[in-house]
């Protein structure tokens, strides 16, 4: 009957470890490759300018290359765009569409006002940590 050595274990367990680490996972793509801040851009618009629709980006910064980069919202960087409601709780602007790393702000139709678009991801760093960039769109 063989039998293994606790000594290979922890050797084997160890490298894997730290290929995975390394030079990523199949199973974890981008492992180690931390996002640590997002900007949305633009970071003030007025959708009267751009007939009521804007189209915001989120840009990552990673701990390696490529940096900046598009946040894709996709794992290991799951999240996504939303629109604020006003300080009296109401819509005045919604998502139309994303796209990679963006979204589209289209005005509610006689709505009035400035409110805030949020990105937010997870970070990948081996934790529940999550990254969030905003910024402001001004509805006619």
């Amino acid at each position: 009957m063989f039998r293994r050595s606790p000594l290979l274990a922890a050797l084997g367990a160890a490298f894997l470890a730290m290929m995975m680490t390394s030079c990523g996972s199949p199973s974890i793509p981008n492992a180690g490759r931390v996002l640590l801040a997002i900007a949305v851009t633009p970071a003030f618009a007025d959708a009267q300018q751009f007939g009521g629709q804007v189209v915001f980006t989120a840009t990552g910064t990673f701990s390696v290359a490529p940096s900046p980069a598009p946040v894709t919202f996709a794992l290991p960087y799951t999240g996504g765009f939303a629109v604020a409601p006003n300080s009296s709780n109401q819509v005045i602007a919604s998502i139309v569409s994303t796209g990679t790393g963006t979204a589209t702000v289209q005005c509610e139709a006689g709505m009035s006002g400035t409110v805030e678009v949020g990105a937010t991801a997870l970070a990948n760093n081996g934790t529940s940590t999550i990254v969030s960039g905003a910024a402001q769109i001004t509805c006619p």
